[in-house]
């Protein structure tokens, strides 16, 4: 057996992997559906998937959060204030709370309307800061989404338009989904979605 097996080279004689030195930073070394080796993004690492799903019945303008939070089906039953008044309803709405800096590279997903009924789909980020009883102001990532209704048997498919590397959080920043109706009438949506977040911290 060789002498000089390549574990037992001590670090300074080992090398880098072919194209170390051209691949694009946070890449990883895979071997492509050629049979190849191939650097490819490591958006898998990075990136988390956050669903986002709940029911609203409402008569009013207003726009509305969930009222429990926890990844799981909540009523969208809290008006949202801005800056946020209070912080126990601000915890219960926010969908996500970043442990890292990053970007919301897409929010889309599907409903069910009254019909006839429109309603506004919006996503905020907000800063709260530890021990303040000062409530924090809320920054909409992307466009608004307006979907109107066509009834239970309909579905709405929708994404959120103007999101990219640029919508921007940061490390203690938290994100929060909000629903609108357009009339005040009665209104009601089942709503289930996903955003997708990529972490460059």
């Amino acid at each position: 057996m060789a002498s000089n097996e390549h574990n037992s080279l001590p670090n300074d004689q080992l090398h880098n992997p072919k194209d170390f030195s051209t691949a694009s930073n946070n890449t990883v070394l895979t071997k492509n559906n050629a049979g190849n080796i191939s650097w490819q993004d490591d958006r898998l690492r990075t990136t988390q998937f956050v669903r986002v799903s709940g029911f609203m019945s409402k008569s009013a303008t207003n726009e509305f959060a969930p009222t429990y939070s926890g990844n799981s089906t909540h009523t969208f039953d809290t008006v949202v204030t801005n800056p946020t008044a209070d912080a126990q309803e601000a915890v219960a709405h926010a969908q996500l709370f970043c442990t890292r800096g990053g970007y919301v590279n897409n929010f889309s997903g599907f409903l069910a309307i009254t019909s006839s009924r429109s309603v506004e789909i919006r996503l905020y980020k907000g800063t709260p800061t530890d021990e303040s009883s000062s409530g924090f102001a809320l920054t909409q990532l992307g466009a608004t989404v307006t979907e109107t209704g066509e009834g239970n048997t309909t579905p709405n498919l929708f994404a959120t338009g103007s999101l990219s590397s640029s919508s921007t959080f940061a490390a203690n920043d938290v994100l929060i989904v909000t629903l609108k109706p357009t009339a005040a009438s009665s209104t009601v949506v089942r709503l289930n979605s996903t955003i997708e977040v990529v972490y460059t911290e």
